[in-house]
């Protein structure tokens, strides 16, 4: 947690402070939804500015982390209820 570091079966990455805190939001709530509101609350603030696409950037982000070290998770989204962080099989 202290590095900001994400690591797969043979390599690891360093987050940015934001990719660490929502990888650590989804990683703290698995299995459960959380919304681009949640996100955008949780990790920027109630008195953020920030829109909610900056949200779409980092989860896409993540995602292409967590497939460039070969994760066994991903990151599920579900339209009009939001995102989750799931156990891929195989």
């Amino acid at each position: 947690r202290n590095s900001y570091e994400l690591q797969g079966k043979n390599k690891s990455l360093v987050l940015s402070k934001i990719e660490f805190q929502v990888m650590e939001l989804f990683m703290l709530n698995r299995g459960i939804y959380l919304s681009t509101e949640d996100i955008l609350v949780k990790v920027w603030g109630y008195e953020t500015d920030a829109e909610p696409g900056i949200v779409w950037v980092y989860i896409s982000n993540l995602r292409k982390k967590l497939l460039s070290l070969n994760a066994n998770v991903e990151i599920k989204a579900k339209r009009n209820i939001g995102y989750t962080l799931e156990e891929t099989i195989g």
